[in-house]
């Protein structure tokens, strides 16, 4: 999907492509003054062409933000601006729209005269306003560079049922999802290592048919309000509230994670209250540090203690979901 979105050329980067395609133009004809106005009209033409079908390509290959999955319509304000994007699309639209304008007023005086120098100078007249509209739109095109480029790191994510691994930083979360699917992130052991959801996925076979369920780190996330969380926790909060089907609940109750057991505990109930409709699995990771004394799911993803029985027990419960 975004990874059909064109390369965004600057301003200058499209004149210096039109201008070379331009000069690998030259109609042959015996007259030379009708070879000479058949030449410059073919340029004019082939730089006019490659400036507006390339900024046409830039607005239609920009998917539809209002036709877009909620998860990634959020993902977009978030790490991009939707705002900042609908206008930068519009204004290179404008520049289309003008640049052919612009074009269709000179093109007949350009083909009913026979005046050389006439035409040289209309085309001069030509390539300098269209030069001047590509550059009022410059900053929207490295707008959309910058977006492009973003977006086309998007994970793919499948409508098939969800499990969303969710809690502080450091607890775990990456090291269970490579446990559990096909995904390979990156492991660190300082916070906020995942800094926008990944997505792995598990095939189970069935009887007579595979199924295929997709599980999803998110970035860690805090005790704190919405307000105050920052553009990597609310990518996390955006797949809880658009993917989740099954959420796993990591707590670190070693509290190696740098963070203490009350406050994952207070992120928990938060967690409870904003997503009360979905089903919830509370993990204990490290039990190979320490384990307590409450019923919850106890694991060691260092060992890989307990991971096949919470793998059993998530795909018992995403089978009921779903």
């Amino acid at each position: 999907m975004f990874r059909k979105i064109p390369i965004i050329l600057t301003a200058d980067q499209l004149l210096d492509l039109s201008i070379r395609r331009t000069k690998k133009i030259k109609i042959e004809d015996r007259d030379v003054r009708y070879k000479t106005k058949k030449t410059i009209i073919a340029r004019t033409d082939s730089f006019v062409d490659t400036i507006v079908s390339k900024l046409e390509s830039y607005v239609k290959k920009f998917p539809s933000i209002e036709q877009l999955p909620k998860f990634y319509q959020e993902i977009i304000d978030i790490k991009i601006n939707t705002d900042k994007l609908k206008k930068s699309l519009g204004a290179v639209d404008w520049a289309r729209k003008t640049c052919i304008m612009i074009y269709s007023k000179q093109i007949r005086s350009l083909k009913k005269t026979g005046n050389i120098d006439f035409l040289k100078q209309k085309q001069k007249e030509i390539y300098g306003r269209i030069s001047s509209v590509l550059h009022q739109i410059d900053e929207n095109l490295i707008f959309l560079a910058d977006a492009q480029n973003i977006m086309k790191k998007f994970p793919t994510i499948l409508d098939i049922p969800t499990i969303v691994i969710a809690g502080y930083p450091n607890v775990g979360k990456s090291s269970l999802l490579k446990h559990l699917s096909s995904a390979k992130p990156e492991i660190a052991t300082y916070p906020f290592t995942t800094k926008q959801v990944i997505v792995g996925h598990v095939k189970i076979e069935e009887k007579f048919t595979t199924k295929t369920y997709q599980i999803i780190d998110t970035p860690g996330l805090l005790d704190r309000p919405l307000a105050k969380r920052n553009d990597i926790e609310k990518q996390a909060i955006a797949a809880l509230a658009h993917l989740a089907d099954i959420i796993v609940f990591m707590i670190d109750p070693s509290e190696t994670c740098g963070y203490s057991l009350k406050n994952q505990y207070n992120m928990l109930g938060q967690i409870k209250k904003l997503f009360e409709d979905v089903p919830i699995v509370i993990v204990e990771n490290k039990a190979d540090l320490k384990k307590t004394d409450s019923s919850e799911f106890k694991i060691s993803c260092e060992n890989k203690e307990g991971i096949d029985q919470l793998a059993t027990e998530i795909l018992r419960m995403i089978k009921t979901e779903s």
